[in-house]
């Protein structure tokens, strides 16, 4: 499952170095090819209402599988698209079969795991998740200059086969029978509507979208700043993502080695989101000073990240956990949260524009700091930081 997760994550990072390429191929500005981007995120938010009930119904497997197919062929589209329009139109429909097992897969998660087991799990494919859209600018921007931003989409293409022919071969059901449950609209509206309505749960969620939105911010603002504003290389800037995915994967493994043993998930949570506050106070800070270079960047992005990896594995796990017997739609609306959040932040962005460093800062420590905001307005102080014995 962290495997299939990171397919979908890899539609955004390979893509994002080529965004400026495709503006100048197609003969349009930087706000239509960030529309290629922000509902790509948009349509990862919305789909995984869907998938989650489906999931629930027909079993992780058979849903699983018509995403990775839905990815397979959107991908093909867009390799061959000869237009801005059709770009946009099939990077939405990618979009929507790549958010498929991100939904899913935190439900296979709560279907074979319980309590801090099921975080430190979420926290191994929360990795992943940041992993690859980290990591896939290194590799996209030396695509971009040796083939061109079409091969990327090719090898999405491929990469899509062989999700499938993985999913096949390599992933059990892990819903039984007994617990699939019916396919009501009344029912699936009622429990969203209940979900909404659970402040604990909210509280796990929004710190989630909101956290996750700082990621949304610098994959859709740092490529313009970057490369249109310092002058930096499709392939730098790619290179600068080892950065990103070095501190994501350290708050990860902490998350993963602490929670239950030393802290407990919601103090974990509160660290993470601290952390993500003050990172992005210090990048916005140093951005109106008029600092605006790859080092007065990328440090705090780095201590951001290490606070995501932190906060999102827990409050994720925590969220589902609420939920066992509808971990399907428990997933599906917080990965819809999640999502949102991240598309929201890409939109917010392009909205600023990207004339300066300044907008995309602004965004960041924004939502760092909404994110614990949340956290703490709905769920409160946690009443014990160190976790029992």
């Amino acid at each position: 499952m962290a495997l299939l997760t990171g397919v979908g994550q890899l539609g955004v990072g390979l893509y994002v170095p080529s965004m400026p390429a495709v503006a100048d191929h197609f003969a349009v500005d930087d706000d239509h090819v960030k529309l290629t981007f922000s509902l790509y995120i948009a349509a990862l938010a919305l789909t995984q209402l869907v998938v989650g009930p489906l999931s629930d119904r027909f079993g992780r497997k058979v849903v699983i599988q018509a995403g990775n197919m839905v990815f397979l062929l959107a991908s093909a589209a867009c390799a061959v698209a000869p237009t801005i329009g059709v770009l946009i139109v099939a990077r939405a429909f990618q979009g929507a079969g790549a958010c498929v097992p991100v939904a899913v897969g935190r439900a296979v998660v709560r279907d074979v795991h319980r309590g801090d087991e099921a975080a430190r799990a979420l926290a191994a494919i929360g990795m992943v998740m940041a992993l690859a859209p980290a990591l896939g600018p290194s590799i996209g921007g030396l695509i971009q200059v040796t083939l061109g931003w079409r091969a990327l989409f090719v090898g999405l293409t491929i990469i899509g086969m062989v999700s499938f022919l993985l999913t096949q071969t390599m992933l059990d059901e892990t819903l039984r029978p007994e617990r699939r449950q019916p396919l009501r609209l009344g029912r699936i509206f009622g429990t969203y509507i209940g979900l909404l309505a659970d402040r604990t749960y909210m509280a796990y969620g929004l710190a989630v979208a909101f956290a996750m939105a700082g990621l949304g911010a610098y994959l859709a603002g740092a490529p313009f700043v970057f490369i249109r504003l310092l002058g930096i290389s499709e392939p730098v800037f790619g290179a600068f993502s080892i950065a990103n995915v070095g501190s994501f994967a350290i708050g990860s493994a902490i998350a993963s080695r602490i929670t239950g043993r030393v802290f407990t998930m919601p103090g974990m949570i509160v660290f993470g989101g601290a952390l993500c506050t003050l990172a992005g106070g210090a990048l916005v800070a140093v951005m109106l000073a008029g600092f605006v270079s790859v080092p007065t960047i990328l440090a705090p992005m780095v201590f951001y990240f290490v606070g995501m990896g932190m906060l999102v594995p827990n409050a994720m796990a925590a969220a589902i956990n609420r939920y066992p017997d509808n971990a399907g739609l428990a997933s599906a609306l917080l990965g819809a949260l999640q999502f949102g959040g991240w598309s929201a932040a890409g939109f917010a962005v392009g909205a600023f524009g990207t004339a300066s460093a300044v907008p995309f800062g602004a965004v960041v420590a924004a939502v760092g700091a909404v994110s614990l905001a949340a956290f703490l307005l709905l769920h409160g102080l946690p009443r014990r930081f160190r976790a029992a014995g």
